[in-house]
């Protein structure tokens, strides 16, 4: 990544940047969104059965608690240029936040949008950024969450259940501040 970027013609600083975000990404999104979706499907049942009777895959029910809690909570940017977006007038070179969490529970683009279903269709949501910012790690993090942390988990630990409160904290990184959890 240093030297894709360095080759580029990257400023500097724009380099440091975006190695320090994928380093913390690489660490702080997949700690989180493992943890926040074994919450999510201990806390429905139903639709952990349907992931484990293999009728939704782990990478639906992955993507689905990703929408829905948006593990990536908020991004900032820098507006490049002016722009006028309904009757807010956006200044070149200030800064706005994506929110990732807003974005994947509006209610013009997902029906009963507050609510956990494995079964829904996530197209749609921007869980991991879009266009020229979608996240350079999605691909990774799928197969690392869907494909062997969730399943091995749940393999290894069929017992497992919530024994506690689960309190969420984070902006830009967003999940389960502590899971008491039992099993056997």
């Amino acid at each position: 990544m240093l030297s894709v970027l360095t080759r580029a013609g990257q400023p500097l600083t724009s380099v440091r940047a975006n190695i320090k975000l994928a380093i913390s990404g690489g660490q702080n999104e997949p700690r989180d969104a493992i943890a926040g979706a074994t919450w999510a499907l201990l806390g429905h049942p139903d639709q952990l059965e349907r992931v484990r009777n293999g009728s939704v895959s782990w990478l639906a029910a992955f993507e689905e608690y990703a929408r829905w809690i948006s593990p990536i909570g908020m991004s900032p940017r820098r507006v490049a240029r002016d722009f006028l977006w309904r009757d807010v007038d956006l200044q070149a070179e200030s800064r706005v936040f994506l929110m990732f969490g807003s974005a994947n529970r509006d209610e013009d683009v997902f029906d009963r949008a507050d609510e956990f279903d494995v079964t829904r269709n996530t197209s749609k949501a921007v869980s991991f950024g879009a266009g020229p910012h979608f996240c350079a790690g999605a691909a990774a993090s799928r197969s690392l969450i869907a494909e062997v942390a969730l399943p091995r988990l749940f393999d290894i630990l069929p017992k497992l259940r919530i024994n506690g409160d689960v309190p969420f904290g984070g902006w830009a990184f967003r999940g389960p501040v502590s899971m008491p959890v039992a099993w056997g």
